[in-house]
């Protein structure tokens, strides 16, 4: 079955059968515990875990089907396999549905046997690796940085070598990649870590706030500066300051930014004396800045002195070997207390899209499944993907694509809201919280009738 041999725990009643697979299974290299009843399977697995179970679905007293979902509610991770005499097409639809990961007919054939095994096994084995991989990410400060792809490995690695140095830093990468995580590992990593870590986005500033928000200004150094009041600069002093999207830095103000870079030294608005600070820079941008500087938008001086060490985050649709480990990662985060799981069904839709708008939209779209669940297993209808607007929200006019989101989020919450309250629109209106007029408004903007599945709009 493989270079190492697995343990496997046979569940099966008829003694007869329960020697032959371990017999069959032992032969092929591998240790096989056999219990005869489901009960005595969930004794075994109080003290030892297997890497697979093979169960059969009719067993005295607690049934195959029973044990499955036991086994999913304790160990989510452990994989089932199924065996049974009848292969009848709704019991192969319920053991699925419960989450085993497959099911085979008797009599099996070995080498069947074998490959359904193996497949398990290497499931199995990778997300125990995956689950010591965020135990060692979380210990190790590079927590967010999700992966066991060889890009994320060789990111990890770069960046651990990176952080305890003061090296100027560039972050390169599409929008959505998680720039800032890759600069907080860089801060959490390095001598600073007890230090300010402060982020300001150089693309939301005004040009004419750009220098007075990190630099500082003088009271009365412009019309509205009423008060003194320390820059950003002088914020992150012992610390590190993330300037993200620096291709957006205003032109007239680049020269100012490149003598703070090599003096490490800033001058307030309104004022005449220069500032010490102490401070690490890390800049992050999604443009071609080689590009910008040819265009003459970028100074190649700055240019030079911002990628002292330049590191590239790669897109989603290049790590997509990653995305099981991401989703269950990001579906943690984002509901601590209620835990969630996909269907296969639905991480094969997940595995199909392209993620133009990266692991941003990934977690978008993990968010908007998690608040429209009918229950705690996450389908392929539960993902808003290949609404118009949902999967496009990065680009086009923000105002536009904004508002094309939040009606496919509306009108899919307030159908469900419809469906889950058995189209009793008071009930419905309750459990979203809302008034049932304000309700009633939403159904008529989105042309919903209270019966289920009911679309008035086709």
């Amino acid at each position: 079955m493989a270079d190492e041999g697995a343990t496997i725990l046979v569940v099966e009643d008829e003694e007869g059968l329960r020697e032959l697979l371990k017999a069959a299974l032992g032969r092929l290299g591998h240790k096989v515990e056999a219990c005869p009843s489901a009960e005595a399977a969930l004794e075994f697995l109080r003290v030892r875990e297997p890497d697979v179970v093979l169960t059969d679905l009719r067993l005295p007293g607690m049934s195959g089907e029973d044990l499955l979902r036991r086994l999913k509610a304790i160990k989510p991770s452990l994989p089932v396999v199924v065996l049974s005499g009848y292969g009848r097409a709704k019991d192969i639809v319920e053991v699925i549905r419960a989450g085993a990961e497959d099911y085979l007919s008797k009599p099996v054939a070995t080498a069947d046997l074998e490959v359904v095994l193996l497949k398990a096994v290497k499931k199995h084995r990778l997300l125990k690796e995956n689950a010591a991989l965020k135990a060692e990410l979380a210990g190790s400060g590079l927590a967010g940085l999700d992966g066991s792809g060889k890009a994320m490995e060789d990111l990890r690695a770069l960046v651990a070598r990176l952080a305890p140095s003061e090296a100027t830093v560039l972050v390169l990468g599409e929008s959505g990649v998680g720039k800032e995580v890759v600069a907080r590992a860089l801060h959490t990593l390095s001598g600073r870590a007890s230090g300010p870590f402060v982020e300001v986005n150089a693309g939301s500033l005004p040009a004419t706030l750009f220098e007075a928000e990190l630099f500082g200004a003088r009271k009365g150094a412009f019309t509205g500066a009423e008060a003194t009041r320390e820059g950003l600069f002088q914020a992150a002093d012992g610390g590190t300051l993330f300037l993200d999207e620096v291709g957006e830095v205003p032109m007239e103000s680049q020269a100012k930014l490149l003598r703070v870079l090599e003096n490490r030294e800033v001058k307030m608005l309104g004022d005449t004396r220069l500032r010490r600070v102490d401070v690490r820079v890390v800049a992050a941008t999604n443009r071609d800045l080689e590009a910008e500087v040819a265009a003459g938008r970028f100074r190649k001086d700055l240019f030079f002195r911002l990628s002292v060490v330049p590191l590239r985050v790669p897109p989603l649709r290049d790590r997509m070997e990653d995305l099981p480990l991401l989703v269950e990662s990001l579906l943690r985060r984002l509901s601590p207390s209620r835990p969630f799981r996909l269907t296969p069904e639905a991480l094969k839709r997940l595995l199909a899209h392209d993620w133009p708008g990266n692991v941003r939209e990934l977690r978008n779209a993990l968010e908007r499944a998690v608040v429209l669940a009918r229950g705690e297993e996450l389908g392929p209808e539960d993902f808003l993907l290949d609404v118009p607007g949902a999967q496009s929200a990065h680009s086009g006019p923000f105002m536009g694509a904004k508002k094309e989101v939040l009606a496919a989020f509306e009108k899919a919450y307030v159908r469900r809201a419809l469906d889950e309250s058995g189209g009793n629109v008071s009930l419905a209106a309750r459990r979203a919280g809302l008034d049932r007029k304000n309700f009633q408004v939403l159904m008529k903007k989105h042309g919903q009738k209270p019966g289920l599945g009911a679309d008035s709009t086709g």
